[in-house]
C-alpha cells in the first residue's frame, strides 16, 4: 500500500461480528510494503486492515492474498494450512497427460452436480459430494463421482470456485444461485459449497477433500479463473491501493470493472494466485 499514510492490521475471534480484540499498528517497509509482527498462537484467528490515506480512512479491508475467510468473505483468517490436509494428502499428485489433446474434459457447477433431489448423496450441493461413492439414482443409474467414471472423462473443469460475491453464505437455506463469475477473494474457496461457511478451516479442508477424491478415481481438476474483473470496484485491493488494480477507461470484459493486468503488482498477484491454487491445492490446471 505504498500510497497509505498508516495501515492497523484488526485481529478479531470470530469472521463476522463483534469488535476486534488488538489493533496492532504496521510499519512502513520496503516497496511500499508494511509489516507487522504479533506474538502468540493467532491460528484460527480473523483479521482485516484499515487503511490511512490523505482526507480518506478505509476500513475493514480484506487481505488480497488471504488464505480463507470467514462467513461471505468479511475477514480473512490466519490459518495453519498443514491442520487443514485431508488423510493422504501428501501422496495426493496432480495429472500429467503425454498430449493435452488426450484430455476429455467435463465441465460442472459444483452446487449443480449433486443438487438433484433423486442423485441419493447426502451432502448436495458441496465440495465433499465428490467422495460420496456408490450413489445411484432411483432408477439404479450411477450418480456423482461414479457417474464421472463411467463416462470416461479424463479432466473436470470446475466453474469459479474461490470466494465469489453474489450468494449470500448465510441464507443458503433459500434458494440462490450464480455461476461464480463474480470474484471477491481470489485466494480463498468459496464458502457456499462447504458444509460450515462460518469457518474459514472447513471450507480450505473440503475442496481439498474434493480434488484428492477426483485425482484417486484418475480423474485431473481444471479450475476456471476469473482475473479480468472482479465482483465490483470494492475489491480489497482497490481499498488498499486507490486506483491502481482497475482500468478506469476500459469495459472490455462487459462488467466496468476490469482488472489492469498490464501493472506490474497486479500481474504478480495473478501469477501469485495462479501459483498458490496449483501448489496448496493440488490443481492440474486453469
Amino acid at each position: 500500500a505504498p500510497t497509505a499514510n498508516k495501515i492497523e492490521l484488526n485481529i478479531y475471534d470470530a469472521g463476522n461480528g463483534g469488535k476486534a480484540t488488538s489493533v496492532v499498528e504496521m510499519t512502513s517497509d520496503v516497496k511500499g510494503t508494511w509489516v507487522a509482527s504479533v506474538a502468540g498462537d493467532l491460528n484460527g484467528k480473523y483479521y482485516t486492515y484499515t487503511a490511512y490515506f490523505d482526507g480518506k480512512t478505509n476500513k475493514d479491508i480484506v487481505d488480497p492474498y488471504a488464505k480463507s475467510v470467514g462467513v461471505n468473505g468479511q475477514r480473512g483468517m490466519i490459518l495453519d494450512l498443514n491442520s487443514t490436509n485431508p488423510d493422504g494428502w501428501n501422496s495426493d499428485s496432480r495429472h500429467t497427460y503425454a498430449n493435452t489433446t488426450d484430455m476429455s474434459i467435463y465441465e460442472l457447477h459444483i452446487r449443480d452436480f449433486s443438487s438433484d433431489p433423486d442423485c441419493g448423496i447426502k451432502n448436495t450441493g458441496k465440495y465433499i459430494a465428490f467422495t460420496e461413492t456408490g450413489t445411484k439414482d432411483s432408477n439404479g443409474v450411477p450418480t456423482g463421482i461414479d457417474h464421472l467414471k463411467d463416462l470416461g472423462i479424463t479432466t473436470v473443469h470446475i466453474l469459479p470456485s474461490y470466494d465469489f460475491g453474489s450468494v449470500d453464505e448465510t441464507k443458503l437455506d433459500k434458494p440462490q444461485f450464480n455461476w461464480g463469475y463474480d470474484p471477491v477473494n481470489y485466494n480463498a474457496p468459496e464458502g457456499s459449497y462447504s458444509t460450515d461457511p462460518y469457518n474459514g478451516e472447513v471450507r480450505v479442508n473440503e475442496y481439498k477433500q474434493m480434488v484428492q477424491s477426483l485425482h484417486n478415481a484418475g480423474i485431473g481438476v481444471v479450475m476456471d479463473v476469473v482475473y479480468n474483473h472482479t465482483y465490483n470496484t470494492n475489491y480489497c485491493f482497490n481499498q488498499l491501493v486507490p486506483g491502481y488494480f482497475y482500468r478506469t477507461d476500459s469495459n472490455g470484459s462487459g462488467c466496468g470493472n476490469d482488472v489492469a493486468s498490464e501493472r506490474s503488482m497486479v500481474r504478480k498477484f495473478i501469477v501469485d494466485s495462479v501459483s498458490y491454487w496449483a501448489s496448496e491445492y493440488h490443481l492440474d490446471g486453469f
